[in-house]
Order: C-alpha cells, then structure tokens, then sequence
C-alpha cells in the first residue's frame, strides 16, 4: 500500500450546515441532492500521519487552490460558523499554531489527618 502526506482533494458541503467534508479529487458530489453547495479544489496536507491515498478520514490541513487559503480538516471534515465562514479560513498556515510552555507542576495536597497510633 502506497502511504502519502499531501495529495490533491476537494471539500464539499451544504452552505448552511457548517461542514465542510473531504472528498478524493475524482469523486462526485451529488449537490443536487443537497441545494446550494461549497465545493473547493485543493490539496490535503496531514500534519503527522502518513494516510492511503485513497482516504477522506485525513486529519490536517487543506490549502485552497483559488485563494491560497487554509482549513483545519479533523477526520474529514472541516467545520465552520455557517453565519461567518470566513472565521475558519486563514491566509497563513501558522495562524493554527499555538504553542504553551509548561513552567511547572503544582500539586494540591488535601488536609492530612494523623492516625492516633502514629502520634508521637
């Protein structure tokens, strides 16, 4: 089996339910089905897994063709506010990066009650 980090995709939805789902670039999307549709071209990047090249469950990131722009696609699905799409779209792939620094670890102890045995 051929494993592989990026391939050409496509994302397809309803424009009023709020996903996004991954499709391979050659399969149909019955939109007549559905009404009004979203259907963006472009290519599937995992971020850490390599995945067969003929999956839609990819987790990573999806680079549209028309405007360069980027998604965040969790198991094949990208979601967005369908009242403001254009809150999940980025124009660079960093702004989904975040990074926190651990400074260190704080325990809580409870009330430890001494057993009568063990006074001194």
């Amino acid at each position: 089996m051929n494993y592989i980090y990026q391939k050409r995709a496509k994302l397809v939805g309803n424009v009023e339910r709020g996903i996004l789902w991954l499709l391979n670039m050659h399969d149909d999307w019955i939109h007549d089905q559905y009404g009004e549709s979203y259907i963006y071209h472009g290519v599937v990047y995992s971020n850490s897994k390599a995945f067969h090249e003929l999956s839609t469950t990819v987790t990573g990131y999806f680079q549209d063709d028309d405007t360069g722009q980027w998604i965040k696609v969790v198991h094949g699905k990208a979601t967005f506010n369908p009242h403001d799409m254009g809150q999940a779209w980025k124009e660079q792939l960093e702004s989904f990066i975040s990074i926190s620094f651990k400074t260190g670890t704080y325990k809580t102890y409870k009330n430890l009650a001494v057993h009568p045995l063990n006074k001194l």
